[in-house]
């Protein structure tokens, strides 16, 4: 059902995402983004996409957190931004890791808690043409 709700833009809308640049749920782009290393080239795919001004929200949410977290290596806060799906790492991790709120995820490593953080399914999630066809190799 997280898998699902990535594709409904109310959903993801309700989520906190800003979602309105971006032309249509579920965001199915080529397996060239797979090999992107660096993170300049990273954020000129986002910013065509239209996930970057998902990324401006992820940047204005941080902030230092309340209590005694801050001395145990837990100092900032932020929001969760889009979520790249892949079906292999070939440096896109690397690439893209460095972006606040952007994870990289292969399609073996995904998870619930990546899918729908905090338990709230919608988060904004791109895919990769290769990772939508090895999703139905693992679950079907």
């Amino acid at each position: 059902s997280a898998i699902a709700a990535t594709k409904d833009k109310r959903l993801v809308s309700s989520r906190g995402h800003v979602s309105t640049d971006i032309p249509e749920l579920p965001l199915v782009v080529t397996d060239a983004l797979e090999e992107l290393r660096k993170t300049g080239e990273a954020r000129k795919v986002l910013e065509k996409l239209g996930a970057w001004s998902d990324i401006k929200r992820v940047i204005k949410s941080r902030r230092v957190r309340a209590g005694r977290g801050k001395m145990r290596g837990r100092r900032y806060r932020q929001v969760v931004g889009p979520l790249l799906v892949v079906s292999q790492n070939r440096g896109l991790r690397q690439g893209a890791g460095n972006l606040p709120g952007v994870e990289v995820v292969t399609v073996n490593n995904l998870s619930t808690e990546r899918l729908a953080p905090g338990g709230l399914p919608g988060r904004l999630t791109i895919w990769t043409k290769s990772a939508i066809q090895k999703l139905g190799e693992v679950l079907g």
